[in-house]
Order: structure tokens, then sequence, then C-alpha cells
């Protein structure tokens, strides 16, 4: 009869293996957007549904619960990390057992097809392309919705995915504060006028952009030899461990400051995840405790960081290394200026500060009234430039500039957008507790960003 001592370390080796699943499932997707041809999509499909279904069967296992419900039971004989351990696990187990390993093939396979769809959709403006494939996303998170159960909206049950403990009352009452607020301000800015900016008109050569995206990368503390940075449609970050996690980058020729706070945005994130203790590697204790923390991270360094005047007297010099005569006469205050500009702006990931909640708040809107039946996936660009015009005042001109800018809803992340939000409130907030202990203005000017990068890794890391 094997001991408590054999019995959990069993139970880790499981885990082990659905985490090590987990891996290469992420890695199919990161090919899948980088790397894959257009002809690979259905058989890669058909991959996804397979590691998928394998996936749960693990996540599933009757043994598995056996031992997290006799550990659960045991926690005074475990260590404060294996508590958390199993605490986490047994909340990962009792939403898997409510969904079926049908439902979960049928869902990846899904997703491959929408991204597929997605892409194309965008690339020619059309949203009826992308329909069906989103008909079939929304549909099958009604059923899971309905699968995990709920108290008031469905949507309470997807938002459960993200960020644990959230629900539409308590993101309803934060998103009527802060659209009255921010509408105000961002109203009054555009009513004073808009300057043209001094960085339109001019083409900005992708390779050195990405030279530039590279080294800021570097400067933050992103370990090269335990990651990289690619290109992809729609910036994303993934990892299959805390010694290999990737993020992609979207460049823009006709505007210099587009991929540098894509990367630095994507760079947040991956610091976050090379940043777990060695110690917790392949384990449930290597992941954020909610996405608005993980938010809080890349919003962090794109915005609290990567906007302020330190860093654009840091950055300044770098940039006139790649395009001396395009920035002759452009001084940090020019640059300061530029990347806080607020004007109007059809992209989310563009957006200045002053508007960005606006963006998530309409996202919020459509995604909570299509799960919960009040809108249908076919009437989604109407209603997306009904509330854009509601918000912003004007139209964005096509579905690429509107309903199609996002591939959130393509991966069937619903659910996920208030975690923007939230990351930004956050990440608030973690910068007033760094500054009471760090001088940040001075360690951004030196570009010296390692003690910062240091703090995020012993209080938020950690």
């Amino acid at each position: 009869m094997e001991n408590q001592e054999e019995r959990l370390l069993k139970l880790k080796e499981r885990l082990s293996e659905i985490i090590n699943l987990r891996a290469v499932f992420a890695l199919l997707q990161w090919d899948e957007e980088v790397n894959m041809p257009p002809g690979g999509a259905e058989s890669r499909g058909q991959q996804l549904k397979l590691i998928a279904e394998m996936i749960h069967k693990l996540e599933t296992a009757p043994l598995l619960g056996d031992d997290l419900v006799y550990f659960i039971d045991k926690q005074e004989d475990l260590t404060p990390d294996d508590r958390a351990m199993i605490r986490e696990a047994m909340y990962d187990y009792q939403r898997s057992v409510k969904i079926s390993e049908q439902w979960v093939g049928k869902f990846a396979q899904a997703k491959s097809k929408a991204y597929h769809a997605w892409v194309e959709a965008r690339s020619k403006s059309d949203f009826s392309l992308f329909r069906t494939s989103l008909e079939t996303i929304i549909n099958l998170c009604r059923e899971r919705a309905e699968l995990l159960g709920y108290i008031d909206s469905p949507y309470d049950a997807l938002l459960e995915d993200f960020e644990r403990g959230i629900d539409t009352k308590l993101l309803d009452k934060l998103f009527h504060e802060l659209e009255i607020e921010q509408s105000k301000i961002y109203q009054t800015i555009l009513q004073q006028g808009i300057e043209k900016s001094v960085f339109e008109g001019k083409s900005w050569n992708t390779e050195k952009q990405w030279e530039i995206t590279l080294r800021l990368l570097n400067a933050i503390g992103f370990d090269f030899n335990s990651g990289r940075q690619d290109r992809s449609v729609h910036p994303f970050t993934t990892n299959f461990d805390i010694y290999d996690v990737r993020i992609t980058t979207r460049l823009n020729s006709d505007y210099l400051f587009s991929g540098i706070f894509s990367s630095l945005h994507e760079g947040g994130h991956a610091l976050y995840e090379q940043g777990f203790r060695k110690e917790d590697r392949g384990t449930w204790l290597a992941q954020a405790p909610s996405l608005g923390i993980h938010e809080s991270q890349s919003r962090f360094w794109e915005n609290i960081v990567g906007r302020s005047y330190p860093f654009c007297k840091f950055l300044l010099p770098i940039l006139k290394e790649y395009f001396p005569s395009e920035l002759e006469g452009i001084t940090p205050e020019i640059i300061y200026k530029e990347v806080n500009r607020v004007f109007p702006n059809y992209i989310r990931v563009e957006a200045d500060e002053c508007s960005y909640n606006l963006h998530i708040i309409l996202r919020y809107r459509i995604e909570k009234d299509l799960i919960e039946g009040k809108l249908s996936v076919s009437e989604i660009p109407e209603c997306w430039n009904d509330l854009f015009k509601s918000l912003f005042g004007y139209l964005p001109p096509n579905d690429t500039y509107g309903c199609l800018q996002d591939i959130h809803w393509a991966h069937g992340s619903i659910g996920y957008f208030p975690s923007y939000t939230l990351g930004n409130l956050f990440s608030a907030q973690i910068t007033e507790k760094m500054k009471s202990t760090l001088d940040v203005s001075e360690f951004i000017t030196q570009g010296n960003f390692i003690p910062i990068r240091d703090w995020l890794k012993e209080h938020i890391y950690n």
C-alpha cells in the first residue's frame, strides 16, 4: 500500500502530464498563427481536436479526482506550495468534469477553423466570411456556460475562465462609471482640436523597426535564450515552459510606434511567464492568478513605462540610430506628446489611454449580449457601428477597422476583454506601490529596467 508521500508524487506526475500536453496544444496553435501554410488548416484542426480530447481525459480522470479529494482533506500535512497546487488543480478539475470530451474536441476544431476564416475576412473586410464560424463559437460558448452553471448571467460562467470571482454586476457598475468619466475627458480633448502627427506621411522601414523592438525587449529583461519574437496577424504571447516563452508583434510601415508598443505589451506578458519561480516549473503554480493580473504586466510596460517621458528620453537616441534623417529635429518632448496624443482611432491596440477602456466597454457589451441571446452574430457589424458612434462620436470605415480587428472571438476567448480594463487599473495600483520603494523615473531615464523587472518578480511574478 502506497504511503501519502508516494501518492502525492504520483499526483504531481499526472498533473505534469496535463501541463506538458497543454504545451503541445499551445505549440500547435503558435505554429498555426506564425509558420503554418494556409493549406494545413484542416489537418491542424484535427490535430488540435485530438490533443484537446487527450488533455480533457487526463483532466477529468476519476483517479485524479480521488487524489485531489484525498489531499484536500489532508491539507494540514502539506507544504504551503502543495496546498496551493491542490487547491488550483481541484478548481480546474471541478470545472472540467462539467464539460464533455465531445464538446472539448468540437471547440478546439471550431477555433482552428474560425481563426482561418477570421484572417480571410479581416484581409477582405468582409464580416460575412467569418459569420458562420463565429456562430459556431458563440453557440459552443453558450453551451459551455449552461454546463458550468451560473446565477445571474451565462456570461458570468465564461468570465470565470479569465477573472475568478468577477461577474457582470460588478463589471456593469465599473464600466458605467468609467464610461461617464472617460467619455467626458475624451470628448473635451477632441473638442479642443486634433493636432496632426509629425510622424505621419512617412515610410518607416519595418526591418529597422524589427531591430528596434528586439533591442527594447532585451533592455527590459526579456531572455532570448528562453524566448523569441516573431510576426503574426495579431500580436500574442504563448508559453510552453518558463524557458520557452514566445511573443509575436505586428509592424506598420506607416507608423513608427505601432510595433514598439506591441512588443512592449507582449514583452510584459513574457516577462511574467519567464519570471515564475524555477521550483514551480511545470506545475499548477507557474501561472497567473488571473488574466487581469497578467494584463496589468503588459499594460505596465506598454503604458506606464513606454509612454512615460523618461522612456521617451531613453528611446530617442535608439530611434535616431535607425532613422536619422526622418527624426531630424525630433526631441523627447515631441515623442512624449506623440505617444500620448488623443485622437480619433478605430483600433483598440493603438488607442490612447484616454479612450482605450471605451473600446473594451464596446466589446464587453456586444459579447455579453451575444451570450445572453439578446444579439445574433449577423447583427454584430451594425451593433458595433451603433455602439462605436455612441461611445466615440464617429464610425469605423469598414469591418477590418471595426468588428474584425481583434482575434479573441476567433480564439473562442469570450469573456477575455474585461481583463484589459482590470489590467489597466491593477497596473496603476502596482505602480504606486512600486514608487514607494523605487525611483522608477530615474531607472527608466537611465535605461536600467532590471531593478523594475526584479521588483515585479519579487512582488508579482512570485
